[in-house]
């Protein structure tokens, strides 16, 4: 097997890359090629893996960007702005440099080791083998908002709890529908996955981290019996991992009598104060702090303790642990630790996060001490392994290479490819009749046709009876609201290799759909084409407007041109589409859907930037051919957007601004998301004016402040939304009874 792979290797650094580096020697030596895409200053794994002749590194560095962001970075708001910019040109780089290999390599899969796959790469399935959930320290912070502001004081506290709203909105969350298969290290992380972003379970699998057996293992020397009960906390001190919870714990044990002696092992993470709970512990002479270890003295340090704690919250698999088993030790985690699959006899797992439940296991740990380390050490040989995880992993990389294989899906055989249409409508008979005879005239035939219907329109039911006998047409029941719950409910139904999307009150020439499938067939990094819409209600705008070269283009200052219907020149590559007439590739749009979150009744204006925005995150692009003009009626209305034809209305306005910025800050990617919510909020258009365009208020027949003040309500609320967009999971993770269906990855 090929492998693409990205990630966090090194054999001498924490848990989490130090077993993705046996892991990635391991898959070597199994007999898979690897090729490690990385920037060489951020990971490099050759020292550990690089004398293999089956293992390739291509350095990917984006030397500019990183480079000013290390002199920037602590300038607020240029800081912040250079990161993301360095990130999102590493990304883009990254991509394009697997997309390259891919083209003479021919690999099986990517695999992306400690990391969600940023971006897709035609043609090859992504896995992610993630360190968990999304989200988890954040969700950390807002639940221990108190004690974080108790400690670091009310300052630092709302900083971080900013920080956390921001990492658990839209803007934050990684794009999981780059994945085609999530691993993670429990059943714990898998539940979350599906509870909290939607992930289907077929999507996903829990694999343990490997343990290296040999290093990890009980002493060879007898220890002995010691009266106190030595305890190791080992790892990270952030609001996660509950120090707070194992220092009460303690605390409250000591006082009744147990004799304890603890080390803490782990330097302080991102938010400051926690030092604080251990300079305060009052039984200092039992405890004692170890700010930083050398991995290679971890063993011995496991040796010289009876129990490890981790009271963590949401952990998704702990190293720590394993490693702790692995030597022989019983340990105790908490009511949330996902390493409670991989428990024995011995161990206990804590059924809720109060002190006095800690000190009752620290009594039986104390009551136990000295028993057989066999136990543990067989649940470290059974599930850590680095063999078996490695065996267990290449079935899961094997199982999603077969099932994206073009023997095994029929979508992607070009030899019987086939065409789907989809034609949202509502209660516009003569327009759609017009739309479907010139559909009949195509010099392509579609393979079926389906109708968006609302249940009560009982007159465009009628009209699709007249044309059964002539075309492969059926009526769908529209669900959901305005255009895009008509698409979708079609979109649900479609199987084809391309897909055609048509506004019921257009009529596209004889040669539209071979000319659209040329481009298409042509171009392997295009997902979707159109023609120029001839706007009907406005015959001498036809006649006098001059055409223009800059239409559906996404530009790094943050402006996006529309205005297809006045695109001129030669057929080119674009960024958006207009959606009155287009053809795209099926599996892009199977994959990335109509987006359910905009506004509006009806038109539900700018869903076709959310598919730009997603296909430029692939890496994809669309073709615009003005030499292919549509007809665009004048058909009436049934909801508030008359914008576009001279009429102002406030909710329609709020509507329109509200759409443009969710999907900006939904879909946008790196440094260019901030240039266009930048743009929509100081510059604007005509219709949804920004701060500079002040002096639309000296023309009051414009009715600016109406305007202004219909804008900015739909651009904050936007705002606010994708802020607050996963709010509904951190209460889902609280309450275990409540869950988050909605959500799509």
């Amino acid at each position: 097997m090929k492998l693409a792979v990205s990630g966090y290797v090194s054999a001498q650094e924490g848990s989490v890359a130090s077993a993705n580096a046996l892991l990635l020697r391991s898959l070597i030596e199994a007999g898979h090629e690897v090729d490690f895409f990385s920037k060489p200053s951020f990971v490099d794994p050759r020292p550990c893996v690089g004398e293999h002749e089956r293992f390739r590194f291509i350095p990917t560095d984006n030397v500019g960007p990183d480079r000013f962001r290390a002199k920037v970075q602590r300038i607020p708001v240029l800081g912040f702005l250079a990161c993301r910019w360095d990130c999102a040109t590493y990304t883009r780089l990254l991509l394009k440099q697997i997309r390259h290999e891919h083209q003479t390599r021919g690999y099986d899969l990517a695999l992306w080791l400690g990391d969600y796959a940023p971006g897709r790469v035609d043609g090859l399935p992504s896995i992610s083998f993630a360190q968990g959930p999304p989200g988890t320290d954040a969700r950390s912070i807002a639940s221990r908002f108190d004690k974080i502001r108790r400690l670091a004081g009310p300052a630092k506290a709302l900083k971080w709890l900013a920080l956390a709203k921001l990492r658990l909105s839209s803007l934050g969350l990684p794009p999981l529908r780059h994945s085609d298969h999530i691993i993670v290290g429990s059943e714990q992380s898998r539940q979350t996955l599906h509870d909290l972003y939607g992930v289907k379970s077929s999507q996903t699998s829990a694999l343990p981290y490997p343990i290296d057996l040999t290093m990890f293992r009980p002493s060879a020397e007898t220890t002995p019996v010691s009266n106190e009960l030595r305890v190791l906390w080992l790892g990270r001190i952030i609001p996660r991992k509950r120090l707070d919870l194992y220092l009460l714990g303690l605390e409250l044990a000591i006082r009744q009598g147990i004799q304890i002696q603890a080390t803490i092992v782990g330097g302080t993470g991102f938010v400051p104060g926690y030092e604080k709970l251990i300079e305060s512990f009052p039984f200092p002479d039992r405890l004692r702090w170890i700010k930083h270890l050398p991995r290679g003295q971890v063993p011995a340090l496991l040796h010289q303790h009876d129990v490890l704690v981790q009271p963590s919250d949401e952990e998704n698999f702990g190293s720590s642990v394993a490693e702790a088993q692995a030597c022989g030790l019983p340990v105790i985690v908490g009511r949330t630790n996902g390493n409670a699959d991989y428990l024995c006899p011995r161990d206990v797992h804590l059924a809720d996060d109060r002190p006095e439940t800690l000190v009752a296991a620290l009594q039986h740990m104390a009551q136990t001490k000295g028993e057989s380390s066999i136990p543990s050490r067989a649940v470290a040989e059974a599930h850590f392994d680095l063999e078996q995880v490695t065996t267990r992993l290449t079935t899961i990389l094997s199982t999603v290479m077969e099932a994206h294989s073009p023997a095994k899906n029929p979508r992607m055989n070009t030899q019987h490819e086939t065409i789907d249409v989809i034609i949202p409508t509502l209660r516009r008979p003569d327009h759609l009749r017009r739309c479907l005879e010139a559909l009949s005239r195509q010099d392509v035939a579609a393979d079926q046709i389906l109708v968006g219907i609302r249940a009560d329109d009982d007159l465009s039911h009628a009209l699709l009876r007249e044309f059964e006998d002539t075309l492969p047409v059926r009526a769908v029941e529209a669900r959901g609201t305005g255009v895009v719950g008509s698409m979708n409910s079609c979109l649900a139904e479609c199987h084809g290799t391309w897909i055609t999307l048509l506004d019921d009150d257009v009529e596209i020439p004889p040669h539209w759909l071979s000319t659209m499938l040329g481009h298409l067939r042509s171009r392997t990094n295009v997902v979707a084409a159109g023609g120029r819409d001839l706007l009907m209600d406005y015959p001498e705008m036809r006649r006098t407007e001059p055409l223009v070269e800059d239409v559906g283009q996404i530009h790094w200052y943050g402006r996006i041109t529309g205005g297809h219907h006045r695109g001129g020149g030669s057929t080119r590559l674009v960024q958006v589409l207009r959606g009155s007439n287009c053809l795209f590739n099926g599996d892009f749009l199977r994959r990335c859907g109509f987006e359910r979150g905009l506004r509006g009744k009806g038109a539900q204006v700018n869903w076709e930037l959310a598919l730009g925005l997603q296909a430029r995150a692939e890496g994809k692009r669309m073709v615009f051919d003005p030499g292919v003009g549509v007809i665009h009626n004048v058909a009436p209305r049934h909801d508030d957007d008359s914008i576009h034809r001279g009429v102002f209305h406030f909710n329609g306005t709020s509507d329109i601004a509200y759409n443009e910025t969710f999907v900006v800050l939904k879909h946008g990617r790196g440094l260019r998301r901030w240039t266009m919510l930048l743009w929509q909020m100081y510059v604007g258009s005509h219709v949804c004016p920004g701060l500079v365009r002040g002096g639309d208020l000296l023309r009051p027949k414009t009715r600016p402040l109406q305007r202004f003040a219909a804008t900015f309500s739909g651009r904050f609320a936007a705002i606010l939304q994708s802020l607050g967009r996963h709010s509904e999971s951190e209460v889902a993770l609280t309450d275990p009874s409540a869950r988050v269906s909605e959500l799509k990855c």
